[in-house]
């Protein structure tokens, strides 16, 4: 098993909870339960969904498909991209109409059934978006232009060892985009986790491993894992977590790289 979302993750996700590619919530309910009692989670989905699109240029993406497309290696053939830990496809939705193939990885069967039926309501061929459960090493293929992991890094036993697995998915040339949390901005550490918004669903253990990363951390892991033309941006707006009195105000980051044409396709 890589160092990914592990064993406990895939239990975690398919048994107690359901994940939104925005934030590993821990509910017991469906994602659109969970909206409609909490307004915030709607909201921080939305606000992610704008801030990559605001950012497409930035980290780009737009830039696959230009003749002069600079720094970027233009994209030859069809444009496809890897969504790891997709969750229930709402990030992959937001690209679709930049890309011609998405691919979804999820460890949670419950959320790869999320994800196609989104799919198919959408009315989105199967060719061109489409999930499965496993884990990013078994038996996927190289060449991706474009590789994303949202809200999931801080999951992963080693972060370094997760990016750098995503860079041997990705052509020469292929960007990665990172969402996560920055770590100046959470309020919680150490004992602090278990009252995190990952742990809604009480009694439950937290998964993840770490709160957030620095910027100079972010762009060293990227730095030393085969990425070129890196860079880091903190979202706008901070991002509410809860409602009411438990509400805690967080900034999110985005990330991204280029992989080095040195390194093999």
């Amino acid at each position: 098993m890589v160092p990914s979302l592990n064993e406990d993750n895939r239990n975690f996700f398919d048994v107690r909870t359901v994940y939104d590619f925005s934030l590993l919530i821990f509910v017991r309910s469906t994602l659109a339960v969970a909206a409609k009692r909490s307004p915030w989670i709607k909201d921080l989905v939305d606000q992610i969904q704008a801030e990559v699109l605001a950012r497409r240029d930035w980290v780009g993406i737009t830039a696959l498909r230009a003749a002069d497309s600079g720094c970027y290696e233009q994209a030859r053939g069809p444009i496809r991209l890897l969504d790891y830990a997709c969750g229930s496809g709402k990030l992959s939705r937001t690209l679709l109409p930049y890309v011609d193939e998405i691919r979804g990885i999820d460890l949670s069967a419950v959320m790869v059934k999320a994800y196609n039926n989104m799919a198919v309501s959408a009315n989105v061929q199967k060719d061109s978006m489409l999930a499965v459960q496993r884990d990013i090493l078994s038996r996927e293929r190289f060449g991706y232009d474009i590789a994303v992991m949202s809200m999931a890094l801080h999951h992963v036993a080693s972060p370094e060892n997760g990016v750098k697995l995503l860079v041997e998915r990705l052509r020469a040339g292929g960007i990665v985009l990172l969402i996560d949390w920055v770590l100046d901005s959470v309020k919680f550490s150490g004992a602090n986790l278990s009252k995190h918004a990952h742990n809604v669903a009480r009694g439950s253990e937290n998964p993840m491993t770490r709160a957030g990363f620095g910027k100079d951390e972010m762009l060293g892991i990227l730095d030393t894992t085969g990425y070129q033309d890196v860079g880091f941006l903190d979202f706008e707006e901070p991002t509410r977590l809860g409602d009411g009195a438990q509400a805690m105000m967080q900034r999110l980051f985005i990330a991204k790289g280029r992989k080095m044409s040195s390194n093999n396709d």
